[in-house]
């Protein structure tokens, strides 16, 4: 009788056997190269658009307004804004020219007097103090013209900002005064946009900084999604100052002239912000990537088709590529071959069968 131990052990063989040749049999896997480039992916946030040079006007005398443009219209550049009563500056003016002509009046008398005294004093005729008195007077006299030519010199000024005109074409969005009220010197008057050069201002997470810089074109899109609207900006500053609350840096962008009669002063739109990486770097397909809970890897294959795991760190990404970092330096390069299919059981030095071309 055959011993049922001895022969159950022999059947437990015999299948280990039969099963071995399957565990050892090549795995299938698709692969793809190992790229090095600048990495460009983006972000998008959104934007507000501005004037670039909106204005609010102001006052620039005290005084009663006589006109005040209204809002919606639309002006040329040195175009009367604001025209204020001129009358009290014109009655000033006139009263200091008339005092400038009293003071060289008595410029003459003093120049004929000082002479006369001068003459007598070489004589003994004239004491020394009366001679330095009239001398004080027509160096008086000379101040005093000095003085009053400065004074019409300020009314002139006055006049001139008694009238105000528009620093550039442009449209009047808001009136805070209208005509025939008084108003005093610096009160605001009315704003002026500049829609003919507008710029979007846009707030960026302050850890893409290193990506911002001037120059670089911002793609824009806004209104319906059916049917966008697209344009182009180039970025005209970064502002390197933190808020502290949202972590965000301001970028300023100006759009392209002949794009602006589209666009309106206030409007939200989406900016795409590309963030590009100074340095090549190495980019795989994100299907390679296999992620455990003690790290993520990619399995190598190297020319003899074997499969050889690589712990990587992932870095910013763009569609279907990623950057990776490799923990153990030297061990991938630009060329090398990556498992993106069938990789997800593969150990290092397993034997495999690159299937695609």
């Amino acid at each position: 009788m055959k011993n049922p131990i001895k022969q159950t052990l022999q059947a437990l063989a015999l299948c280990a056997g039969i099963v071995a040749p399957h565990v050892a049999a090549v795995v299938p896997v698709t692969v793809a190269e190992v790229t090095k480039a600048p990495l460009t992916s983006e972000i998008e946030v959104s934007g507000t658009l501005y004037g670039k040079d909106d204005v609010t006007l102001t006052a620039g005398v005290s005084g009663r307004l006589l006109y005040v443009a209204e809002p919606g219209t639309n002006v040329a550049k040195d175009e009367i804004l604001v025209r204020m009563d001129t009358l009290p500056l014109e009655l000033d003016k006139a009263r200091q020219a008339e005092l400038l002509n009293r003071a060289k009046i008595n410029l003459r008398l003093y120049q004929q007097e000082l002479a006369r005294l001068k003459k007598l004093a070489k004589t003994s005729s004239a004491a020394e103090s009366q001679v330095d008195e009239m001398q004080n007077k027509h160096d008086l006299a000379l101040s005093d013209i000095a003085l009053a030519e400065v004074e019409l010199k300020v009314i002139d000024d006055k006049l001139s900002r008694a009238t105000v005109r528009a620093p550039f074409d442009g449209v009047i969005s808001e009136r805070f005064k209208r005509a025939g009220r008084e108003i005093n010197r610096a009160d605001e008057l009315l704003t002026i946009l500049d829609i003919h050069h507008l710029e979007v201002r846009l707030y960026v997470p302050v850890k893409y900084l290193k990506f911002l810089q001037k120059g670089i074109a911002l793609p824009i899109r806004s209104g319906d999604l059916s049917q966008p609207d697209n344009t182009s900006a180039k970025v005209t500053a970064v502002i390197p100052s933190t808020d502290p609350r949202s972590q965000t840096v301001e970028v300023r962008a100006a759009l392209a002239a002949d794009h602006t009669h589209t666009w309106a002063i206030g409007q939200l739109v989406d900016v795409a912000v590309p963030l590009t990486s100074k340095q090549p770097v190495l980019l795989v397909d994100r299907d390679a990537l296999i992620l455990r809970k003690q790290g993520t890897h990619i399995v190598k294959i190297d020319k003899q088709n074997k499969a050889e795991q690589i712990p990587v760190t992932v870095g910013n990404g763009k569609g279907q590529w990623v950057e990776i970092t490799p923990r153990i330096s030297d061990i991938l390069h630009a060329g090398d071959k990556v498992a993106v299919r069938g990789a997800e059981r593969l150990q290092t030095g397993q034997d495999v069968e690159v299937t695609n071309p």
